[in-house]
């Protein structure tokens, strides 16, 4: 047992750091069916799966039984567990310490975690004191200038420096910390088979990497000068991993925006954020990961991809796209002008010609097409061929038919091959594989759209729509009671407006039954071919009940006034009836 309250930040962290489908895949086999995964409930006896995992949403549901809740909760049904048992073996699978206290805490004992986030945190401060407050700090503050970086943005990013010195750090922060755990947190270095520390860090500006929980885990540096390399990253530690953490997703995700813009450098992303667009972040040195983008999916499921512009950048993109398809992201590629980044381009054209580049974007497959018939002279059928054999991966990957006819509409046209050759061709290398959709949530045969109350909370849950385009809806106009009880915490009645949750964890206070069906509508998956359709057409049969209730409503009002002879409201109510009818029938005529 947990000797007092884990602190909450400690329980995210935790909860941050566990990939849910692999624990429970230890529990039980899974299989993948559209964004989510499938398998056998645990929790009931049953002969087709119908116990559902949501990586994006971080939870589980049993469309069987009902059963359902976050990855602390599974284990606590499965292991019969406690929740502090339950949070120390997820802690343990994390990698994550959780410190034991006394009942008189000793705060000299701490988790090794614990401790390198205190020591990263002064690290930073130390680092900012060097660039504001020394004489050679100086030097660092004119560079930041010359690249356009205000003394707000310097704060608002505690961007630092290091001194170039051989172990300035060492001396600073060896005071307060021993030397073994600042070597465990990167900021010190040995050679092999010497016993002389040195600061890792050496004259370069220091941009410190935050977690989602604001925890400083790393730093990544720029020289000054053409000492090579340009850019260092903190080395792999126990709370940082490159291929787990995304420069600035901590303060990308309090953005509000409804997509993500992934960029290459910290400049890139310190000037985007200055310009007031702050929904980018950038890698650090290496390319996406599975892991980044199981990150990016908690978040959004739109991204917009700037590499550089060269080649490298180009095959950087392209060997993206297996995995954005995977995980079901949508993602488009930004192509900027020659010679120009993220950072040089924002400081040319501004916040508004910035996101105007972003309507110029191409999908994933598009850019992918694009480029390698660009990279290829195409004067052989066997450069051709090469090309087919890079993208047909990519459109088998697609689950949509439609997407795959278009990608391979284009293919042909780019490649100047008849598109039933290339069809047949694909089609060659797809024989037999076949797409199983899970039977316990497909649509009845013949039915055009699951009711429109459920569809419309079930796209805003899973994040599908802008809340605006609910605008012309207000609370009263959901008729199902549960319904209304999940959209009483969407809906804000003073400003008269939608919006989205920011994680199924802040309808807690839900009742049980309600959670339920929340989790049920946010794993589900929603089959229709056109999704602004299908919600048009969902908001216009509330907006016509409604008018129903309204008109029968007048006509009653209407049947009062004439029997107490006021001849004036009757009038008036008449009036009020045509109007509405009018709409009604214009309602009717756009259905």
């Amino acid at each position: 047992m947990l000797g007092r309250r884990v602190p909450d930040q400690l329980i995210e962290t935790i909860r941050d750091r566990t990939d849910l489908v692999a624990v429970i895949s230890e529990y039980l086999a899974l299989k993948k069916a559209g964004q989510n995964y499938l398998g056998l409930c645990p929790f009931h006896a049953e002969k087709s799966p119908s116990f559902t995992v949501s990586p994006s949403k971080q939870i589980f549901h049993c469309f069987g039984c009902g059963t359902g809740g976050n990855i602390f909760q599974f284990i606590m049904k499965m292991e019969n567990l406690a929740f502090p048992e339950a949070l120390r073996k997820l802690a343990g699978k994390a990698g994550v310490v959780i410190p034991e206290y006394t009942p008189k805490e000793n705060p000299a004992v701490r988790g090794e975690t614990d401790q390198i986030y205190r020591i990263n945190e002064a690290a930073a401060t130390y680092f900012q004191r060097n660039l504001l407050e020394t004489p050679e700090g100086a030097r660092a503050v004119d560079y930041l200038k010359k690249r356009g970086i205000t003394p707000e943005t310097i704060q608002a990013f505690s961007i630092g420096f290091s001194l170039p010195r051989r172990d300035d750090l060492l001396k600073q922060l060896g005071r307060q910390f021993p030397r073994p755990l600042l070597e465990r947190a990167g900021l010190i270095s040995r050679r092999e088979g010497e016993e002389t520390f040195f600061d890792r860090f050496r004259n370069r500006v220091l941009f410190p990497i935050r977690n989602l929980q604001g925890n400083v885990v790393g730093f990544g540096g720029r020289v000054l000068d053409d000492a090579q390399p340009k850019y260092l990253n903190t080395s792999e530690t126990p709370v940082f991993t490159k291929g787990r953490h995304l420069f600035a997703l901590d303060r990308a995700k309090k953005s509000g925006a409804r997509s993500l813009i992934i960029v290459e450098g910290y400049f890139d992303v310190v000037a985007a954020h200055q310009a007031g667009i702050t929904n980018v972040i950038a890698t650090m040195g290496t390319a996406l990961t599975e892991d980044h983008l199981r990150l990016i999916r908690r978040w959004t499921e739109k991204v917009f991809l700037l590499f550089d512009p060269d080649e490298a950048g180009a095959r950087a993109a392209i060997r993206t796209a297996p995995l954005f398809i995977t995980e079901g992201i949508s993602a488009e590629v930004i192509s900027l002008p020659p010679g120009e980044d993220p950072d040089l381009f924002i400081r040319r054209v501004g916040k508004e010609g910035f996101l105007s580049k972003l309507g110029e974007g191409k999908t994933l497959i598009d850019f992918a097409i694009a480029k390698l018939a660009e990279a290829s002279s195409l004067k052989s059928i066997d450069d051709k061929i090469k090309v087919t054999e890079e993208i047909f991966p990519l459109i088998e990957k697609l689950k949509n038919k439609f997407e795959q006819g278009h990608y391979l509409k284009t293919l042909s046209e780019t490649l100047n091959i008849e598109e039933p050759d290339l069809r047949a061709q694909f089609a060659s290398r797809t024989k037999g594989k076949k797409e199983a959709r899970p039977v316990s949530q497909a649509l009845p045969a013949g039915a055009r759209l699951p009711q429109g109350e459920e569809m419309i909370v079930s796209l805003l849950l899973q994040n599908q729509i802008d809340p605006s385009a609910l605008s012309g809806l207000e609370l009263d106009d959901f008729t199902d009671p549960q319904m209304r009880g999940i959209l009483s915490h969407l809906w804000n009645a003073a400003e008269g407006r939608w919006s989205t949750p920011q994680n199924l964890e802040a309808l807690d206070e839900m009742d049980e039954s309600l959670l339920g069906l929340v989790r049920r509508l946010s794993i589900r998956e929603n089959y229709f071919e056109d999704a602004p359709q299908t919600l048009k057409d969902c908001v216009a049969s509330l907006q016509k009940k409604r008018m129903q209730r309204e008109s029968i409503a007048l006509q009653g009002k209407i049947r009062e006034a004439d029997r107490g002879g006021d001849s004036e409201l009757i009038e008036s109510l008449q009036r009020r009836l045509f109007e509405l009818r009018r709409k009604l029938n214009q309602l009717n005529e756009s259905l």
